[in-house]
């Protein structure tokens, strides 16, 4: 009796479990709405297409690409907080965060263009 096919189908079986499940891809943050406990805070935030943001370096404003997170409600002088729920959101959507990227204030929200790849 030989074992040939026996083994053979075996690792079949095994590399076609490693090619049925694909790779993450780089970017691939879902767009939506997204609630945030942080800090015994409830925020809402939305992920979503926008304007490519910007990040401030020594040769000054530099392109970030991604997509747009918005984080409410919060006050101006609260970017610290909104810039970690941001990146909680951004988590919670399966993109990275990009901390380079700056945010701005507006109506009760903190905007940050370009924060979520």
């Amino acid at each position: 009796m030989t074992r040939t096919p026996l083994i053979l189908s075996g690792v079949a079986l095994g590399l076609s479990a490693c090619v049925s499940t694909p790779a993450p891809q780089k970017g691939a943050a879902l767009a939506g709405a997204y609630a945030v406990a942080h800090e015994g805070g409830s925020y809402a935030a939305q992920v979503g297409a926008g304007p490519m943001g910007h990040a401030l370096s020594r040769a000054g404003s530099v392109p970030v690409p991604g997509l747009a997170v918005t984080v409410s409600p919060f006050a101006m002088d609260q970017g610290r907080r909104a810039k970690a729920v941001a990146a909680e959101a951004c988590a919670q959507a399966r993109g990275r965060f990009q901390p380079q990227a700056v945010g701005r204030f507006a109506k009760g929200a903190w905007v940050f263009e370009g924060g979520c790849a």
